[in-house]
């Protein structure tokens, strides 16, 4: 799943940033394309702080796990891939309702009541050994695009918060840059003027936008908030300061009852990502040690504090600095260009020739999920001196099963996935 920018993308869940240009990439990220990589890198360190976003991490290593147990159960992978258990179901229920629309609308003249429709669901509770049902929310606003008389009907969801994070610290540090589409990126700032709080200014919004994304399902508790007239009421004669230490002081309640403080939410979802990828996939030590080091780094430069309320007040050289000391201690992945050219930053050979594991399992979980005949990576391969040919183009297993240089065959077969027939 992607997040855009005018000029870019990031892949959610997967730590790869995405620059579109033609351009060889540098390492200084600062000399190309400026405005565009804060706005991708804020997205990166969504990935790395927030408990929905490292949800979703959990919840692509649960797929991927779904996939691998059907494919050497059955002996083949049939795509359209629909063999999903019981609990990869729940959670693409729980993503695809959460996380919302896919397309942008670039100028809004009004917006309508919202509807909240839900679905039951049931999952088994470790905590308490028993089954639990909840309710997974969709909320859909009626939108009236400017020069047009007719709604439509916009699925809200978590990328509009973690689009408005991402804009609101662009445009504050890069002002003259043409405005990106109202919807996703102004989608907060609607729903605060719907609920009459247009006076409130934008650091607060931010504040209340990023602690919703300590919650699973941040648009509903976005909207009990605003919709709360106790909540909303505070919200109204308190100051930035009030409101974030408010919020920051706030715990969530796990599943089994217990009361649990934002940033310990954060550690232990890091620390179970880590652990599923150690047990459950070969050849990605790289990258749970990465992990770990990650929640290290969270622990002690983030901890107690809001990270992208704090990055918006920031100044320009403040904000810069602590984008260097970020890629100082952890480095980024993956940066590709659009031909898919990649550089690595502060990572050796090695840890980035895990990531690149890590980048075709990504597209793996979206290409059995389709018909497409073409290899998975087709074009990362070719613009990273892949050994392509036109038997990629049609994906013959049978011939990919020969290519010692082919960077698919070595994820197949490190999976135990080359004698899988893929149909």
């Amino acid at each position: 799943m992607k997040l855009d920018a005018t000029a870019g993308f990031y892949s959610i869940s997967f730590f790869n940033i995405n620059i579109e240009t033609e351009e060889e990439l540098a390492q200084d990220m600062f000399c190309q394309n400026e405005a565009t990589f804060v706005h991708e890198f804020i997205h990166y360190l969504q990935d790395l702080v927030l408990p929905y976003n490292i949800r979703y991490n959990l919840s692509n290593v649960r797929w991927f796990f779904n996939i691998l147990e059907s494919a050497h159960s059955i002996g083949s992978i049939n795509r359209p891939f629909r063999e999903w258990n019981h609990e990869s179901d729940i959670l693409r229920t729980q993503f695809f309702r959460g996380f919302g629309e896919s397309g942008s609308i670039a100028s809004v003249s009004k917006i309508g009541d919202v509807s909240a429709e839900y679905v039951m669901t049931s999952g088994y509770d470790n905590h308490l050994q028993m089954y639990r049902s909840h309710r997974v929310y969709e909320y859909l606003l009626p939108v009236w695009e400017v020069g047009k008389s007719t709604p439509i009907s916009y699925h809200l969801g978590a990328r509009d918060i973690l689009e408005y994070i991402a804009y609101k610290i662009e445009r504050k540090n890069f002002p003259d840059r043409p405005p990106a589409p109202q919807l996703p990126y102004e989608s907060i700032d609607l729903i605060f003027d719907k609920f009459g709080l247009s006076h409130i200014t934008d650091d607060i919004r931010l504040c209340i936008a990023e602690y919703c994304l300590y919650n699973d399902a941040p648009i509903h508790r976005l909207w009990t908030l605003l919709d709360n007239a106790e909540s909303k009421q505070c919200i109204m004669n308190s100051s930035y300061k009030k409101i974030y230490k408010h919020l920051l002081s706030s715990s969530t309640v796990t599943r089994d009852r217990q009361s649990e403080a934002l940033i310990a939410k954060t550690q232990r979802r890091l620390r179970q990502f880590a652990s599923e990828l150690q047990m459950q996939y070969g050849g990605f030590d790289e990258i749970t040690k990465w992990i770990l080091k990650v929640n290290d780094f969270v622990g002690h430069h983030l901890s107690g504090r809001f990270i992208f309320s704090d990055l918006y007040q920031m100044n320009g050289d403040e904000m810069f600095k602590f984008i260097h000391d970020v890629i100082r201690c952890i480095g980024v992945p993956l940066v590709m260009n659009a031909r898919k050219k990649y550089i690595s930053l502060r990572f050796t050979d090695i840890e980035a020739s895990q990531f690149i594991q890590f980048y075709i399992l990504q597209n793996f979980i979206y290409f059995v999920q389709t018909e497409e005949t073409r290899c998975p990576i087709y074009d990362f391969c070719e613009a990273n001196g892949g050994a392509c040919d036109e038997n990629c183009i049609v994906n013959k297993q049978r011939i990919i099963k020969g290519n010692e240089n082919c960077y698919y065959r070595r994820f197949l077969e490190n999976y135990g996935l080359l004698d899988i027939k893929i149909v």
